[in-house]
């Protein structure tokens, strides 16, 4: 059993290969469903998002995936993503949030609102960056009456944004030759590091409600 898992970690790149063209357009399809998921459906901020772009972005560099497919479908779900959460928060946001729901925590919710109301629309480029604040200010943009083409515009640059600074840093990392060789190690690293930008983010937005 010990030497099959070793097997696995060392020749990963192989395996994952070999998955991804068994599964074909549908391992794109799963990545996109997941980021869709994450950011659009209100009650699932626990799923991955910059680590799973790190990931699927180290891969494209070490030419497992296409990055030609990969980060325009990326774009699209984010983009996508935010636009049904706006949705959900102007048209049924005040229901959801009458009474307390199991998977729509107040404090997480107030805390989406502060960011709000705070950074007005720029809130949407920021909040993109930080887990659980990003899943929810679109909704509470949506419950706020923030005007639809505003939310466009802000989704737009922020899912630009955070696609071209996630795919493209796990791009290249995927491309450094020890990577390649040790793609379990590689993925690690990277999934490790997608979580540095949203602790800036967020230590930063911290010190500044302080002040």
């Amino acid at each position: 059993m010990l030497d099959r898992f070793l097997d696995y970690v060392v020749h990963m790149d192989a395996y994952l290969a070999d998955l991804v063209e068994q599964l074909g357009a549908w391992a794109y399809a799963a990545v996109a469903a997941v980021i869709f998921a994450e950011t659009g459906l209100v009650v699932t901020p626990w799923l991955p998002g910059e680590s799973l772009l790190m990931a699927s972005g180290t891969l494209a560099g070490t030419g497992i995936l296409n990055v030609l497919i990969l980060a325009p479908l990326i774009f699209a779900a984010a983009f996508l993503g935010d636009v049904c959460n706006y949705l959900i928060g102007r048209f049924i946001g005040r229901h959801l949030l009458a009474r307390p729901r199991r998977h729509l925590k107040p404090e997480h919710v107030a805390q989406a609102r502060e960011f709000y109301e705070r950074h007005g629309g720029a809130a949407i480029v920021l909040a993109r960056f930080l887990p659980i604040v990003r899943t929810l200010a679109p909704f509470v943009a949506g419950v706020a009456g923030m005007a639809f083409h505003r939310l466009l515009f802000f989704a737009a640059i922020a899912s630009a944004i955070w696609v071209t600074v996630f795919v493209g840093a796990g791009y290249w990392f995927g491309t450094v030759d020890w990577v390649k060789d040790y793609l379990a190690l590689g993925l690690a690293v990277a999934v490790a590091a997608s979580t540095i930008p949203g602790f800036i983010v967020y230590v930063v937005h911290r010190l500044r409600a302080r002040r």
